[in-house]
């Protein structure tokens, strides 16, 4: 079921993407949230560049954008997608603290809290090529990034997949190195 138009998708992505960063700010400066949130937001953007990036230099031999985004610009909306997996990430921080109900988690090692981060990166992932994959862009099958699933003509290919299964265990081994630094 199609709930929103790949136009319509597009502007969500880029209005939230774009806004986050400016409402972070504006939030820890008027005291709402702590540096601390903030250290996990930019440590999410960062790991979010590790393939943002390349994913913008290899261009259309590994996808296609279907859409045109409201400002052309080399990058531009690889940077606003790294500030979107930023917030996928921050929502993994969230549900170890809902579920754990503490967060030692974030100064020591815990397997459940990785457990959950992966589960939610994942499900995340999968849930947003569902919507987003044909739409906003399309995965390039081929010999690396061979299609893992057909959901409803949905090709969805396997490196996708494989960043958000890899990518939340370097966010939060990232984490654990560097949120001491900030307390």
């Amino acid at each position: 079921m199609n709930f929103l138009t790949a136009n319509q998708m597009m502007w969500t992505a880029f209005i939230v993407g774009s806004s986050s960063p400016i409402i972070f700010f504006f939030l820890y400066q008027l005291g709402y949230i702590s540096k601390k949130i903030i250290t996990l937001f930019i440590i999410g953007i960062c790991v979010g560049f590790t393939w943002e990036i390349p994913f913008a230099l290899a261009g259309d031999s590994f996808h296609l954008i279907l859409v045109d985004w409201p400002i052309d610009l080399p990058l531009v909306r690889n940077i606003n997608y790294a500030f979107l997996d930023s917030l996928i990430f921050l929502i993994g921080i969230f549900l170890c603290n809902k579920i754990l109900k503490h967060n030692d988690y974030l100064y020591t090692f815990n397997p459940k809290a990785l457990l959950i981060m992966i589960a939610w990166g994942s499900i995340s992932e999968f849930l947003i090529d569902l919507n987003c994959n044909g739409k906003l862009w399309f995965f390039l099958e081929n010999w690396y990034n061979p299609v893992f699933v057909s959901i409803n003509g949905n090709n969805m290919t396997i490196i996708p997949q494989l960043i958000w299964l890899i990518a939340p265990i370097i966010y939060y081994l990232t984490v654990l190195k560097c949120i001491k630094l900030v307390d």
